[in-house]
């Protein structure tokens, strides 16, 4: 049996796409046990970064048969790896029926008739058996609103799911909104955020719980000390953020890509991006990966170019339905970032270049280091990235670019993973009151 570490802490990450939950929470101190991921693209990039995880393709395949296969493994990791608890939890389940993204490009269906939204349901049952000190649901802001059938009320879906993981005995829950650009994250990003505190952990509490059984929990994650609060670290401009990878040869060559790193970088965070996994800071000549540019049309550069000369306007010759097309901008504006990277890079124009940004660069929006591996096609037909319902096909391709898109902020995940970790340790600050463990139901 491996000699298990005192202090090391476990994850499970289900639905966990290409890795940035699980690369957030590990640079924070956590060990991915297992990982669930459905798209063989996504796990395969999962899997070539993070090596020692365990690999489970559907969920489903840990929750059949009663969890057999998962209690097996919780039987494995006690004996061969002295594992004895499973701290954490975590999980997105697929969000297109919730997303606008998702709306933009998905049939005309009920959400109840999308397989893929009731996957929470997958995820319950884990925490059941595995029984974690802490689980962490995330999907997108477009939950809160959600509604099964258009004839529904607006939020529903969030309160049933809610009401769900409310009701996993022995556990207290509290949700929030957060954004990611309150943890260092380029992007505004809003996140809703589950999470769910083993009552044998008697964490404090500053919210008072009305005694009434039909009682409305409100957004008290924050304020309660069970998610992080702003981070330290400042959002970075995407001049900060992105310079040391403008004005490559690539774009003027056949191969449309650069292979090395031109610049040295210049900023905190470029160094952050640019330091491998055994503290090498990339310079000058090392491998840079994923900075392929995307061959555009005489057309489309025209456009580009009179957006980047008039300030991100649009000639009216150049307008289409089918982008929303916007001039991203070397700084921020006073509120800060206001794009979120999703799965459609040909939504945003480089600040500088007349071209969209590469998968390089749209990984770097995420706070994805450039070490990070991507596998699979770099891209694919919107048709392809939606499945055809009407005909029972499920299935979507998941290129680069959408994995990136569809991922955690890395950033934000280190918040999270080291917020736990005070948690579990009771470095916490003790709060000023103390939450009811009575069950609570959402109206």
């Amino acid at each position: 049996m491996t000699k298990p570490i005192p202090s090391q802490k476990y994850c499970i990450d289900l639905f966990a796409g290409c890795g940035g939950l699980s690369l957030g929470l590990e640079l924070a101190g956590f060990k991915t046990l297992l990982f669930s991921e459905l798209n063989d693209d996504a796990a395969d990039t999962f899997a070539a970064n993070h090596k020692d995880a365990e690999r489970c393709g559907n969920i489903t395949d840990l929750t059949k048969n009663d969890c057999s296969r998962l209690k097996d493994r919780l039987e494995t990791w006690k004996n061969e790896k002295g594992v004895r608890k499973v701290d954490l939890v975590c999980g997105g389940p697929p969000c297109q029926g919730y997303s606008g993204i998702g709306h933009r490009r998905t049939f005309k269906l009920n959400k109840e008739e999308i397989p893929s939204n009731h996957l929470y349901e997958e995820m319950i049952k884990v925490i059941k058996v595995v029984k974690p000190r802490i689980f962490l649901f995330e999907n997108v802001k477009g939950l809160l609103s959600a509604k099964w059938t258009a004839k529904g009320d607006n939020g529903e879906i969030f309160r049933q799911v809610l009401e769900a993981f409310m009701e996993i005995d022995g556990y207290e829950v509290r949700w929030q909104l957060v954004r990611a650009k309150d943890y260092g994250v380029p992007q505004n990003r809003p996140r809703v955020l589950i999470v769910g505190i083993s009552q044998d952990e008697k964490m404090p509490s500053t919210s008072q719980v009305n005694e009434c059984e039909e009682t409305i929990i409100e957004p008290t994650a924050v304020a309660d000390g069970w998610l992080p609060d702003r981070g330290e670290m400042k959002y970075p401009h995407l001049g900060d953020l992105l310079d040391d990878l403008v004005g490559g040869s690539g774009r003027s060559t056949d191969e449309l890509k650069d292979v090395a790193y031109w610049k040295s970088a210049s900023t905190d965070i470029q160094k952050w991006l640019r330091t491998k996994p055994d503290g090498i800071l990339m310079d000058v000549g090392h491998e840079l990966k994923e900075q392929e540019y995307s061959k555009h049309k005489p057309h489309v550069l025209k456009k580009f170019t009179y957006m980047l000369n008039n300030d991100g306007h649009i000639y009216h010759a150049h307008k289409t339905k089918k982008f929303a097309q916007r001039l991203l901008k070397a700084e921020w504006p006073e509120d800060g970032p206001f794009i979120t990277a999703t799965s459609l890079p040909d939504d945003y124009v480089h600040y500088l270049e007349p071209r969209t940004l590469t998968v390089r660069e749209w990984a770097r929006l995420q706070t994805f280091p450039d070490w990070y591996e991507f596998k699979g096609p770099r891209t694919t037909g919107g048709r392809r990235r939606a499945g055809d319902p009407s005909k029972d096909d499920w299935t979507r391709d998941v290129p680069r670019y959408t994995q990136i898109g569809n991922a955690v902020p890395v950033l934000l995940a280190k918040a999270l993973g080291k917020h736990f970790i005070k948690l579990l340790k009771n470095e916490r600050k003790a709060a000023s009151g103390k939450g009811s463990s009575k069950s609570r139901r959402v109206k």
